[in-house]
């Protein structure tokens, strides 16, 4: 029997601290799910790869032996011997090469760059060349994959000719995120050994500006103004970075005299985030702009109430299991919050409606869509 082979470029996702690396359980689920395919993982080995515990069907392939070569003109004739088996390859973020033997498949998650180009980028040349880019891969792309119609949409109004080429799939939420029975006494160890005696909000994400960061450090100061209000606030994430874009959280905090009510982890385990979601009293998303927008829907799974921003995709992914404001009114989510965490019921509501809607995010029927377009750009009809 033949069998396809989809070759996948992972080497900006086996490896990655931040969102990316939520959709190696889709690729999980296709080596489990694609009996009729054959893949290629594109990277070197990661702890994510190496706990995949793989079929023979999938193997991962080095980018040294391939990538080396696709990248230098003189040798560009050779591309079609580099990639003879391959009849599929699967870009899973804004990259793409054109290679006249292989079907090529991309996904893009959002256009954040276009819409926010001076968090992006230094100078009008950078931007200009980011788009010609995304020009280059949507012209080589067989087919675009996008995870929300939110950025379909967008994808359509910036880039009209693209049309015919989209696709949306949603992401999913992986079962190492879940409800965890625990009791008031474990709850409070936990609490006070995170050094938040007295209860937590909750955020975890990127910390570049888009995120809206310092519109939640308002806040939380605002909160604060009431000396009855002793939770803290949990900001999950890397808030060291230096790259562009990136807000200086600790100097900000300092500068608000909050050095001691907000805390800083860092990038944490799943299995310790896991912990975080349940323990929270309450996950605040106030982002500006999302494809997806995983993290809410982590929240969810571990049965933690959520209030997000109405911007974007984000209505679109949380539905009405998430309490819904704008990104930019500090005096309404500081009494949002303040409502939430004295209504017991409408709280107890709120986890309910959350654990029913996330059920819909299953990385088997991600895997299942991604198959169904690997066959109809291989014209496979219904095999």
């Amino acid at each position: 029997m033949h069998r396809p082979v989809v070759g996948i470029d992972l080497r900006n996702v086996a490896g990655s601290s931040r969102g990316y690396r939520r959709m190696m359980n889709l690729f999980y689920e296709l080596d489990r799910l694609g009996s009729d395919f054959e893949f290629e993982w594109i990277t070197e080995p990661t702890p994510l790869t190496k706990a995949a515990g793989l079929s023979e069907r999938t193997r991962i392939v080095s980018p040294r032996s391939r990538m080396r070569l696709m990248h230098r003109p003189i040798l560009g004739h050779l591309r079609p011997l580099i990639w003879d088996r391959t009849e599929i390859l699967h870009f899973p973020t804004a990259d793409c090469w054109h290679v006249p033997t292989c079907k090529t498949v991309v996904t893009l998650h959002d256009l954040a760059p276009l819409h926010y180009p001076e968090w992006f980028f230094g100078n009008k040349e950078d931007e200009k060349r980011y788009r010609d880019h995304l020009d280059r891969i949507f012209k080589v792309a067989d087919r675009v994959v996008t995870v929300s119609e939110h950025s379909r949409q967008d994808l359509v109004d910036q880039f009209p000719t693209l049309e015919s080429k989209l696709k949306v799939i949603y992401q999913g939420v992986g079962p190492e995120f879940h409800r965890e029975e625990w009791s008031d006494t474990r709850k409070d160890l936990f609490r006070n050994n995170i050094g938040a005696p007295h209860g937590f909000l909750l955020y975890c994400g990127g910390i570049d500006a888009r995120k809206n960061i310092e519109f939640l450090i308002e806040v939380f100061r605002t909160l604060t103004m009431d000396p009855a209000f002793r939770r803290n606030l949990t900001i999950v994430g890397d808030v060291d970075s230096s790259k562009r874009g990136m807000v200086d959280l600790r100097s900000l905090v300092k500068r608000e005299g909050l050095e001691c009510r907000v805390l800083f982890p860092g990038w944490i385990s799943d299995e310790l985030l896991r912990r975080y979601y349940n323990a929270a009293d309450l996950f605040l998303f106030p982002s500006r702009m999302e494809g997806f927008g995983y993290a809410p829907l982590e929240a969810m799974a571990c049965g933690c109430p959520t209030i997000c921003s109405n911007a974007t995709s984000i209505p679109e992914t949380v539905g009405q299991a998430s309490v819904l404001l704008p990104p930019d009114d500090p005096e309404g989510w500081a009494r949002s919050i303040r409502d939430l965490l004295d209504d017991h019921e409408k709280r107890e509501g709120l986890r309910m409606k959350g654990l029913d809607w996330v059920k819909r995010y299953d990385w088997k029927e991600t895997a299942r869509g991604f198959l169904g377009v690997y066959r109809e750009t291989l014209d496979l009809g219904g095999q």
